[in-house]
């Protein structure tokens, strides 16, 4: 079980890694691509873009040629090795000053591209969105498309990643956070393939209609969905569920022929340890309380 996606009607920006040590440098970039919906977060150094590349698994990065520490090459060459990052995430290398073996050191590092300043704005917006089309295209291709196909939420390998740039929010602001499994569909249900994806449809469209913007909603199986859910302790959750249940039991009886049958999972971290705070751990303990609810007697479980 693992996928989500946004409780709004969008998906979450693409996030941009920008390592520059220039401010002028950096501030351009940003004013090209933020306005265009993409998230521009900031490294300073060589080794601080590693970190964060590492941490946040952006969509694409630039790097200057010349960090303060390492060249952009290096960092580059660095993170085609990284297992996490590998070759599939675009990486564009910039620099002020141009020159035929700049350009071939780069492209030796693995950079998809290799820019001069100072930037044509319109030319660089049209090859971020080219790098990132390819980028998914090849994420799909190998199965780790971020989102579901068929419902529009996140992907098991979406929310997995959404998770890891939780922990750097969490970590930052301190946050209390709960994860809440659903699991939806008597055995009858989930034996009639034909009913299945039409339930589990209707059973998404509920889901997202009731959650806030900043909850994560993902589609684990075809009837079953994670909700991440920041500043929110295991308490307020509660009443999450109740309010879920309810949604979920008028679609049902809405409905011939679609049996109610519900069960969750929930399991809390608290503020106090969001310095140790671990999505997937939260989920995995989210999923093993489903298993032990019931229907019948006792529909909602609360890891310890």
């Amino acid at each position: 079980m693992l996928n989500a996606y946004n409780g709004d009607t969008n998906p979450m920006p693409q996030r941009i890694l920008v390592a520059n040590d220039h401010e002028w440098t950096a501030r351009s970039l940003e004013s090209i691509l933020t306005p265009e919906g993409f998230e521009v977060v900031r490294a300073y150094t060589g080794r601080q873009a590693l970190g964060l590349a590492q941490e946040l698994r952006p969509d694409l990065i630039i790097l200057d040629f010349q960090l303060p520490d390492l060249s952009g090459p290096q960092v580059c060459a660095t993170l085609r090795a990284d297992p996490l990052i590998g070759w599939g995430t675009p990486i564009i290398i910039t620099t002020a000053a141009g020159g035929r073996s700049r350009e071939d050191e780069a492209l030796e590092a693995g950079a998809w591209d290799f820019r001069t300043q100072p930037f044509d704005g319109p030319a660089l917006l049209h090859r971020v969105r080219t790098y990132l089309q390819a980028k998914a295209a090849l994420d799909r291709a190998l199965g780790h498309s971020p989102f579901d196909p068929e419902s529009g939420l996140y992907s098991q390998q979406g929310l997995i990643h959404r998770l890891d740039e939780l922990r750097h929010d969490v970590r930052r602001s301190r946050l209390a956070v709960t994860c809440v499994v659903v699991s939806t569909g008597s055995a009858e249900l989930r034996e009639a393939s034909d009913q299945v994806r039409a339930h589990g449809s209707r059973v998404g469209n509920v889901l997202r209609s009731t959650l806030r913007g900043s909850d994560l909603l993902a589609r684990l199986t075809p009837l079953d969905f994670a909700i991440i859910a920041p500043s929110v302790n295991a308490d307020a959750a509660l009443g999450l569920v109740d309010r879920l249940q309810h949604s979920l039991h008028q679609i049902a009886g809405a409905r011939a022929g679609t049996p109610a049958s519900f069960r969750a999972g929930l399991a809390s971290t608290r503020a106090e340890q969001s310095d140790t705070f671990d999505g997937e751990d939260l989920l995995r303990r989210a999923v093993a309380a489903v298993d032990w609810a019931s229907p019948e007697d006792h529909p909602v479980t609360v890891a310890g």
